[in-house]
């Protein structure tokens, strides 16, 4: 049987020798006092280690206190379009100059959309803050006419920037007998997905022209990317764009299977252009995919980045001056917005007002 250790045992004879002793004797199996002393390198008593323990535990709890309270990351949307197209990457390319731009926890997020008439819907339904939209279906459903009329106009929407044209482009298969706007009817055409914009403007022109999707011999609705896969199989003999210029798609389909472009162009399409506001004379440079220096006539709109009035303005303001500090980098990072810094200082006549935050802006 082991005798009880005595004062004795140890030949120190200072009293806080002692102390220590006596500590490690009594509280060896405590596991704190150890554990403080090893952390302080000498002895702590009691009433120490408490206090040591009770700043601690009150720093500990302050720190959660200001995790708790942190104010959330605000996360805002900007609708797009297919990711193969041109809206996405600008969308992505303008939530990047603002998340660079702001110090404060708002977030910009590029978010895919079968189109224009999809992002504008989601605008009215307060889904989406901001979007990028093609200005026919911007004025249609600013004024509430087709295919808007089913609800109230949405007399709120403004403009924060008009970004790009985008041009009626008709792409046909290579071996194609198609020469002319007029020599698609009774051929295999696609005219984009049903919520997409480029789908509502074929339908509108077509009926513009007093044409309608009858006069074709079938109708295929494809996302952009599809079409021209269907192109080079020759599944399909035409495809109907509404694209801004120079287009990774395009230069893709040119390289891939050699489509040809076609004119949309003629009296009737002419004639359209002296009534309409919403179109405007323009030209595809084929110079731009390698082609022989020819410009081809046809018609345009304008990509715009829009949102509605009831979005908090300080959000509206500080998302257009990113876009206006960061124009210079967007123009050179993204071909399409090339004439961006010129879109921005021009009045282009969408016929919806411009944002107040823009009016204001120097």
């Amino acid at each position: 049987m082991m005798n009880k250790p005595t004062a004795t045992a140890r030949s120190e004879p200072t009293t806080n020798h002692m102390a220590r002793e006596r500590v490690g004797m009594s509280y060896t199996n405590s596991g704190m006092v150890e554990w403080v002393f090893h952390v302080k390198g000498s002895l702590i008593g009691i009433s120490t280690m408490r206090r040591y323990l009770r700043s601690t535990l009150v720093a500990l709890l302050v720190f959660c206190h200001h995790v708790a309270v942190a104010e959330p990351v605000k996360l805002f949307s900007i609708g797009s379009g297919d990711i193969s197209g041109n809206y996405y990457p600008v969308a992505q390319a303008i939530c990047k100059a603002f998340n660079r731009a702001d110090d404060s926890r708002r977030r910009c997020s590029p978010e895919p959309s079968p189109g224009s008439i999809y992002n504008l819907t989601a605008l009215q339904e307060g889904a989406l803050e901001f979007a990028i939209v093609q200005s026919d279906w911007l004025n249609a459903a600013f004024l509430g006419t087709a295919p808007f009329s089913h609800g109230p106009a949405m007399t709120d929407l403004r403009v924060i920037a008009a970004l790009y044209s985008e041009t009626i482009t008709v792409l046909v298969a290579p071996g194609s007998d198609i020469f002319s706007a007029l020599d698609m009817l009774g051929k295999k055409v696609d005219i984009g997905r049903p919520a997409s914009g480029r789908n509502a403007t074929v339908n509108h022109l077509l009926e513009s022209l007093d044409f309608s999707l009858g006069d074709f011999g079938s109708v295929r609705e494809l996302l952009p990317a599809n079409a021209i896969e269907e192109l080079c199989k020759g599944t399909i003999d035409a495809a109907i764009l509404v694209v801004g210029h120079p287009s990774a798609l395009v230069a893709e389909a040119v390289e891939r299977c050699g489509v040809r472009f076609i004119e949309f162009d003629g009296p009737r399409i002419r004639e359209l252009l002296g009534r309409s506001d919403t179109y405007r004379k323009s030209f595809i440079d084929l110079g731009m995919y390698g082609l022989p220096g020819e410009e081809i006539p046809s018609l345009s709109v304008v990509a715009s980045l829009v949102t509605r009035t009831t979005v908090d303005e300080k959000l509206v303001a500080d998302l257009y001056a990113a876009i206006q500090q960061a124009a210079p980098m967007l123009a050179e990072e993204i071909p399409v917005l090339s004439e961006l810094q010129s879109f921005l200082v021009s009045s282009t006549p969408l016929g919806v007002p411009a944002h107040d935050v823009v009016e204001r802006a120097p």
